[in-house]
């Protein structure tokens, strides 16, 4: 497998995406209404988990036991996630309605903190006196996808032992691919709750198109015009003919994100200065709903509010990879190296 590839590109691409959706959603500003029509923040997340599923896996396969494995995730999620969760609670506390002693004698501020850094946002999502004329008062949406994230990482070793023991790897997840999209078919459209529909087993899909990429990345590249042809065909039915292809859409998707990581050579250096890209997806919410609480959006020119929530968003990226993301996965490659030294001495 070649390791030039797009996926910095595509990531940035994506939370990138999922930013310019938000503030259309967000800022209840007419003027930015047209950011929605082009940006999705639903294919963003999709990406996101195609990207994951194809990713982790090959971290999975190369890394030497479960603990390493664990690790890696864990590092690479964690820390910043901690800090995006520590840092707004107390730096917002500054623009709640709530004073400083009522704000923290308030119970709902030690629930937001504990059943977000258990990762269960929805169950405190909003802080006392905050964003409650906002479209949602929540601290942060973005964040709900995390808790998937985590699960598709507890969810791959199982995975991987059951294709172990049975030997089908396709059929493995070909069955988990089925059942995921028969899972999302039900709550969004028979009870219409799409809100449960995204959860775990809705998303699954798209983590295990991502899976089946990398599994079978030499034959899909050596026939990529045939499997390119088919997802595009489905891909335009899906989205501008308005045929009804849910059970092949993850797939067709997933197929062409991942030929195309593999296929835009001059985006092979994206990444070369850093990965912004968590960073960008776990800081942008909180601004935009500041910026809301106080109309700016309403009180100034609405495109350069928008370009300064943008302006923030990356300045609290870029200072999030090179001060925290990238501080801890140096220290596991240390360490990692370290354990390799001592095995081969």
């Amino acid at each position: 497998m070649n390791s030039k590839n797009c996926f910095d590109f595509l990531r940035f691409f994506f939370a990138a995406n999922i930013l310019l959706a938000h503030l259309s959603e967000l800022s209840q500003s007419k003027s930015l209404l047209f950011l929605s029509k082009i940006s999705n923040s639903v294919m963003g997340v999709r990406g996101f988990f195609v990207i994951s599923g194809f990713l982790v896996v090959k971290s999975y396969i190369e890394t030497p036991s479960l603990k390493d494995y664990f690790i890696k995730r864990i590092r690479r999620i964690l820390p910043a996630y901690v800090f995006v969760v520590l840092f707004f609670t107390l730096f917002l506390s500054v623009f709640s309605s709530n004073n400083f002693i009522e704000y923290f004698s308030n119970i709902n501020v030690f629930k937001y903190l504990g059943w977000n850094l258990l990762f269960l946002n929805f169950m405190n999502p909003c802080l006392p006196g905050l964003f409650e004329n906002n479209l949602y008062c929540a601290v942060n949406g973005a964040l709900w996808t995390l808790k998937i994230e985590i699960c598709f990482y507890i969810a791959l070793p199982l995975i991987f032992y059951v294709i172990k023991k049975t030997r089908k790897r396709f059929l493995v997840l070909i069955s988990l691919y089925v059942l995921s999209v028969g899972y999302w078919l039900l709550l969004n459209f028979y009870f219409n709750k799409p809100l449960l529909a995204k959860q775990l087993p809705g998303y699954l899909s798209y983590f295990l198109i991502g899976i089946f990429m990398f599994l079978s990345f030499d034959y899909v590249t050596r026939n990529k015009k045939i499997f390119l042809g088919l997802s595009v065909m489905v891909f335009i039915s899906y989205h501008f003919l308005s045929f009804q292809m849910e059970l092949f859409y993850p797939a067709a998707f997933g197929i062409i994100l991942i030929i195309t990581a593999y296929n835009i050579p001059f985006l092979n250096n994206f990444g070369k200065y850093g990965d912004f890209t968590y960073g960008l997806y776990i800081y942008h919410f909180p601004v935009i709903q500041l910026f809301r609480q106080y109309n700016l959006f309403e009180k100034n020119n609405p495109f350069l509010m928008a370009i300064a929530v943008i302006l923030i968003s990356i300045f609290f990226a870029v200072l999030s990879w090179f001060c925290i993301e990238k501080r801890f996965l140096k220290r596991f490659k240390k360490s990692e190296q370290k354990k390799i030294q001592f095995y081969a001495g």
